[in-house]
């Protein structure tokens, strides 16, 4: 949907400029939305140093809650990136900021450890109905001439947000305050980022309807093209339903990358979530520290964006390449986390930064330049759902995972799983890139 064919179809009553206007003010709530739901799901990290202190939850606990999250989230990934294909993203968005808001509510107020698994897996479910829904406002209501870099700053809110997660956090706990008041301001901060979101979208009205408008004149375009019922042109919604997600990845040839995205899971997430409590137990750091210098982790991450967009659109022009290469760099950090792992916590935290910046550069490519690609047959959101899900998958397999090793093997056996994790992730995104350079379809 070019600037263009936008001016045309709303008869001339915006202009170019006026579009582009809408279509930032558009991505920054987005923006803001994806922070503020950051700050709702890691600062659970962030408190779980406090609450081992506290000898309210164990190291092992503290990965069952996080495993039942990423569960969750991974099932409400799938489901909702199906959903997302069909119903209104201002609406699903707008349901998982307010259930997100009261369930971190919920976490400031319980004092059963069980009923936190509960509360905070459905935290993952209103969590998994941003990311997809968010990928369907770039496809389908920001103009092409911003949508490849609303897809690279919509990777930098993440780390915003973890950055937001840590930080508020940990100058809390420093400065007397509890865990518990932790998710009490957590739940205000996504409650004004609901209300924002609402009034936001009643602004961008008419804007959203002639985007919409276009949208539709698009695909039944499109589809007129390549669809035919003997020997007539299919409706839209005929033709929209003879594409499904496995068909789209079997006949692209690209069925390798979910072994790809599984280990992205594992070293992306599944590291990151257990960033302050390895500095708290490997270098006895104490929890507000841990969890203030755990900050570097998502500044060195907004990198990784950024730097695979580039080299993806400058060099190698392959998705799954330039995510194989992310893992290199990746493993290769992993390797310097070992080396490093007894003697300094600064210089750890380096190696692993740009170990979690170049997953989230594997991650940009795999859960918004792919689902681009596959726009025009109205599956962007379930294809990004699709993939999110595995992804959490894995993360909540690792995170559950890598509580009980650390626990019972130690740290340093599990960074080795780390690395292997890396070295997997290379061969599988390597492999499935040949494919993908012969049957990728434009943007």
């Amino acid at each position: 949907m070019n600037l263009q064919k936008i001016t045309s179809t709303s008869g001339g009553k915006c202009t170019e400029k006026q579009i582009l206007n809408f279509a930032n003010q558009l991505f920054w709530y987005c923006f803001l939305a994806y922070v503020c739901s950051y700050i709702g799901r890691k600062n659970f990290s962030a408190c779980l140093p406090e609450m081992i202190k506290e000898n309210f939850l164990t190291e092992e606990f503290g990965g069952y809650i996080s495993a039942a999250y990423m569960i969750v989230y991974g099932v409400g990934q799938l489901v909702n990136g199906i959903l997302g294909s069909r119903y209104q993203p201002k609406y699903m968005i707008g349901i998982g900021l307010f259930g997100a808001t009261i369930c971190n509510f919920f976490m400031g107020v319980l004092s059963s450890k069980e009923l936190m698994v509960f509360v905070w897996a459905a935290n993952g479910i209103f969590h998994s109905m941003l990311w997809a829904p968010i990928i369907r406002v770039f496809t389908d209501q920001i103009p092409d001439e911003r949508r490849i870099r609303a897809g690279a700053n919509i990777g930098a809110a993440c780390s915003v947000g973890a950055i937001l997660a840590l930080v508020i956090p940990g100058q809390m706990i420093k400065y007397g305050c509890d865990w518990r008041t932790v998710f009490f301001v957590s739940a205000i901060i996504l409650f004004v980022a609901f209300i924002v979101w609402v009034l936001g979208n009643r602004y961008l009205r008419n804007y959203l309807n002639l985007m919409d408008i276009v949208c539709k004149q698009e695909r039944v375009r499109m589809f007129a093209q390549t669809s035919t019922v003997g020997g007539e042109t299919s409706n839209n919604d005929e033709a929209t339903q003879k594409y499904t997600i496995i068909g789209v990845v079997v006949a692209s040839g690209i069925w390798l990358i979910l072994f790809g995205l599984l280990f992205n899971g594992a070293l992306r997430d599944g590291v990151e979530s257990w960033v302050p409590t390895f500095l708290y137990k490997q270098f006895n750091t104490s929890p507000a520290f841990a969890a203030t210098i755990s900050v570097i982790v998502p500044i060195v991450s907004i990198s990784g964006t950024y730097f695979s967009n580039w080299l993806n659109n400058k060099h190698i022009k392959n998705e799954l390449h330039t995510a194989g290469w992310m893992f290199v760099i990746a493993s290769l950090a992993v390797l310097g986390i070992y080396l490093t792992r007894n003697t300094n916590a600064i210089i750890c935290v380096v190696f692993l930064s740009i170990s979690v910046a170049a997953m989230w550069g594997s991650n940009h490519m795999f859960l918004t330049r792919l689902p681009y690609h596959f726009a025009k047959y109205g599956l962007s959101a379930a294809m990004t759902g699709a993939f999110n899900s595995i992804i959490y998958f894995a993360s909540a397999l690792a995170a559950g995972l890598y509580g009980i090793l650390a626990a019972r093997v130690g740290w340093d056996k599990l960074i080795i799983v780390w690395l292997i994790a890396g070295i997997g992730g290379t061969i599988f995104c390597f492999l499935s890139g040949r494919a993908w350079s012969k049957s990728r379809p434009s943007e």
